[in-house]
């Protein structure tokens, strides 16, 4: 198991934890079970120590930010429809 998936693991001790289904092609558990196995974790730690990885490698992409400002753009727009007002311009 490795240092930060006992860190999470501890960490998720202390958190409120929501069950969710999730499907994965056969091939992929097949994988994250063997992996499991060799490091001494869980198959859900090991999930979750990726999903959690994966989402810090990807908000500090262009792309991510790119995107993160659109959407704050559209949401602006839908609250100024809500309101009945002119969209506000976004702040950098």
């Amino acid at each position: 198991m490795t240092e930060h998936t006992r860190k999470t693991a501890r960490q998720g001790d202390k958190e409120r934890q929501i069950v969710v289904s999730v499907r994965f092609p056969e091939p992929l558990l097949q994988k994250v079970n063997a992996y499991a196995d060799v490091v001494d974790a869980s198959a859900n730690a090991v999930i979750r120590e990726a999903v959690e990885e994966h989402i810090r490698a990807q908000v500090r992409t262009p792309e991510f930010q790119r995107r993160s400002k659109e959407y704050l753009r559209r949401a602006q727009e839908q609250i100024a429809v809500l309101e009945d007002e002119e969209p506000t311009a976004l702040v950098s």
